[in-house]
């Protein structure tokens, strides 16, 4: 079966990308052709590239950096491109309707709602709200989405948290969930120690990521006569990350290591016993899956679709103030309590099934390509 794989910007490099990556390569696994389409252009399984001119729009400066207005533009010629296809899988979120059967991957419950409680979702903050709300207006209008229309359309979610949101806010009744592609990190070197006051954060350097409450964090337990640090590891690619890594180079207690290659990550990761997620309504958290793949101890945020990482609710936090209490009891733990729960993180659910991931997206393959 000839497939299409229609996304924002394939070369984010971010858990979205990695996940329609892993879908084409189990397409192609599986015996079918697949296309894929993006800001980049149209690359067909069996002719040469394109490269609509409407897709400039997306790639020019000052604009570049606007996610949803790319993949806004590209679901404006999706029906057209997907007519010369069996299938569509929209990788990104919900789309118009195409000529040929579809699946909506939902990452977040809708990336084209201009809902408050949606765009808080997806990290919007009360002094910018009307202004998201009018930019998830405009794509959604030029995307030509309709959203009655795409509650009918078959859906894969990346977790039961977004599976509830899409219902409650979307009607998505009965999507499939399958929890985002983990793969562990190599173990170092069994001589590598585990420092108790050493903490972790991993994560693309940008404000949804909330590295500042880390800091925040760290700043309270060195107040307290703990000599704790924290290791911030993460992509820094945007204007953002520069002023984040000028402002904090000199900052106590903390290392930076922007850009980092895998094997300092695998390093920390081993040092580590405290990781630090303060991200807000997590969709999923891949860099919370790698650390309790790694045997650090994760602290994440009291929502969002990452409790299903982390079900032990003394793992959770509500606020800067809570987050450092809590990771000054880790830091006092005896190990063997501290080896207890990250066992117990080892075993859940969400965690073994993204380690599966490969075998139940091919179930889904199975079932959809099969229909």
């Amino acid at each position: 079966m000839k497939v299409l794989i229609a996304h924002a910007d394939l070369r984010a490099n971010g858990g979205a990308e990695s996940y329609a990556l892993a879908i084409k390569d189990r397409l192609l696994a599986a015996g079918h052709t697949v296309g894929l389409l993006d800001i980049t252009g149209h690359t067909p399984p069996d002719t040469p590239h394109s490269d609509p001119a409407l897709f400039r729009l997306g790639r020019m400066a000052g604009l570049r950096r606007f996610t949803l207005w790319k993949y806004a533009l590209v679901c404006r010629i999706l029906p057209r491109i997907a007519a010369d296809y069996d299938y569509t899988v929209l990788s990104f979120g919900e789309g118009p309707e195409v000529p040929c059967p579809s699946l909506h991957i939902r990452h977040a419950p809708a990336v084209f709602s201009s809902h408050p409680d949606l765009l808080a979702v997806l990290g919007a903050r009360k002094p910018t709200m009307q202004l998201r709300r009018l930019y998830a207006w405009v794509c959604r209008q030029v995307a030509g989405v309709n959203s009655a229309k795409t509650a009918q359309v078959r859906t894969v979610t990346n977790t039961q948290w977004t599976a509830k949101q899409a219902l409650t806010h979307c009607n998505i009744a009965n999507p499939v969930v399958l929890y985002p592609k983990v793969a562990p990190a190599r173990h170092a070197q069994a001589s590598v120690r585990r420092e108790p006051y050493h903490m972790i954060a991993i994560g693309r350097i940008v404000p949804n990521k909330r590295l500042e409450d880390a800091i925040a964090v760290l700043d309270q337990l060195i107040a307290r006569g703990l000599p704790a640090t924290l290791q911030i590891i993460g992509r820094a690619d945007s204007a953002y990350a520069t002023r984040f890594l000028h402002r904090c180079q000199n900052h106590p207690g903390l290392i930076l290591n922007p850009n980092a290659d895998r094997a300092t990550l695998i390093q920390a990761l081993a040092q580590a016993r405290v990781g630090i997620h303060p991200y807000r309504s997590e969709h999923f958290g891949i860099a919370v899956a790698e650390m309790i793949c790694a045997g650090v101890v994760p602290l994440v945020h009291n929502s969002g679709g990452v409790c299903e990482l982390v079900e032990n609710p003394e793992l959770r936090f509500s606020d800067t103030a809570d987050l450092a209490d809590k990771a000054m009891r880790l830091m006092q733990l005896p190990v063997k309590d501290c080896e207890a729960l990250s066992a117990r993180l080892q075993s859940t659910d969400a965690l073994q099934q993204a380690l599966n991931f490969d075998a139940h997206l091919d179930q889904i393959i199975k079932t959809e390509l099969a229909a």
